[in-house]
């Protein structure tokens, strides 16, 4: 991954962060990048590992097998369902 996408994704996960807070997302993001652009590679890199955001889990598409849970009548005891 180069250093403008690590860039760019640790510029939208803050964006996003301080959104939360009620800032703006366009306003975060950019002054993170500026931030970002001064900083060493190894830094960056170090955060982006740090922040885990190459590590996206992946959906099972191809699934085999499903699961249903279904609830019987004895399985709930005044109103405190076990399940």
């Amino acid at each position: 991954m180069t250093r403008g996408e690590m860039c760019e994704k640790l510029a939208k996960d803050y964006a996003k962060r301080a959104s939360i807070l009620s800032l703006s997302f366009e306003d975060a993001y950019d002054k993170y990048i500026k931030r970002l652009s001064k900083r060493t590679d190894d830094d960056i890199t170090q955060q982006f590992t740090r922040a885990n955001l190459d590590n996206i889990p992946k959906l099972r598409i191809n699934r085999t097998e499903e699961y249903i849970i279904r609830g019987g009548d004895d399985d709930c005891e005044d109103g405190v369902c076990k399940l």
